[in-house]
Formats: structure tokens, C-alpha cells, sequence
């Protein structure tokens, strides 16, 4: 006995809009902070302000700060920013980071994997809604299902 439609019911409805929904927030929050990573202006971070944020799952607790970025070359300095990204203490040297440019309001730490992971994980999200549309899509379209109406 052969199947005639994939299962796809309405009330997959909410599972699909919540993975597409947390793909879409993961890749909001990755792609930037990637191109930036890639392509942005070289300089160092110089921690000035740095608060403790809540403890995670763990209880680990980490910091945010904001400082100052210098371009690699001098030709710029960016004063009262923030760097996206987390310590575990306050870092007393500068630390390598890139800006998007001169009037770029975030910086980043050169970090590779902090890109990749929200990446890997919307696309994980996006896994049972694509699934879930191109069976629906396949159902809608099957001569044998629109045969049986």
C-alpha cells in the first residue's frame, strides 16, 4: 500500500513558525557579526566600562564592556563602544577586534566559532519546516492527490 500524502497536518502549523522564526533570529544575530568578522577594519579594544551579566545554566557568570576601538593603522578611534562578545574578566591589555567601519557603533572579537554556532543552529532550525513546506508543497501538487478530490 503506497502513501498518498506526506502527513503534514495543520496543527504542524506552530513547530514550523517557531523554526522559522529561530532561524531567522539566529541568522539576524550571526550574519552581520560573520561579514564583520571577515571584512571588517582591524584595530584593538581597550576595555573601559565592564559588567558582570547573570550567571548562565552553569552558574558561570561573564562580563560585557564597552571602551574604545583604534584602527589597526591609526586612522581612526572609536570611542565609547561596545564589543560584542563576553569575558571572564575585565582585560587589562587591549584585544584584538574589528569594526564594520569609521562609523560603526559595535565591535567584535575575532572569533570564527561565535559566528558559526548561531549559524549551525538556524539551520538546524530550519530543518522540519523545510521539510514540512516541501512535503505540503508535493501533497498540494500530486496529480494522484488532486485526482482523488
Amino acid at each position: 500500500m503506497t502513501r498518498t500524502n506526506s502527513g503534514v497536518r495543520w496543527v504542524h502549523a506552530v513547530p514550523i513558525a517557531i523554526g522559522l522564526a529561530v532561524g531567522i533570529w539566529m541568522f539576524h544575530a550571526a550574519v552581520p557579526r560573520l561579514i564583520t568578522q571577515l571584512t571588517g577594519v582591524d584595530g584593538r579594544f581597550s576595555a573601559e566600562r565592564c559588567v558582570w551579566g547573570e550567571p548562565d545554566s552553569d552558574g558561570d557568570r561573564t562580563m560585557t564592556c564597552a571602551g574604545s576601538f583604534t584602527a589597526a593603522d591609526g586612522s581612526f578611534t572609536l570611542p565609547g563602544i561596545r564589543i560584542d562578545g563576553v569575558f571572564d574578566e575585565r582585560p587589562q591589555a587591549p584585544v584584538a577586534a574589528r569594526v564594520s567601519g569609521p562609523e560603526a557603533d559595535q565591535a567584535v572579537q575575532m572569533s570564527i566559532l561565535t559566528s558559526l554556532a548561531p549559524m549551525g543552529l538556524g539551520l538546524t532550525a530550519f530543518a522540519f519546516p523545510t521539510w514540512a513546506l516541501t512535503a505540503a508543497a508535493r501533497d498540494i501538487l500530486s496529480p494522484a492527490r488532486r485526482s482523488a478530490a
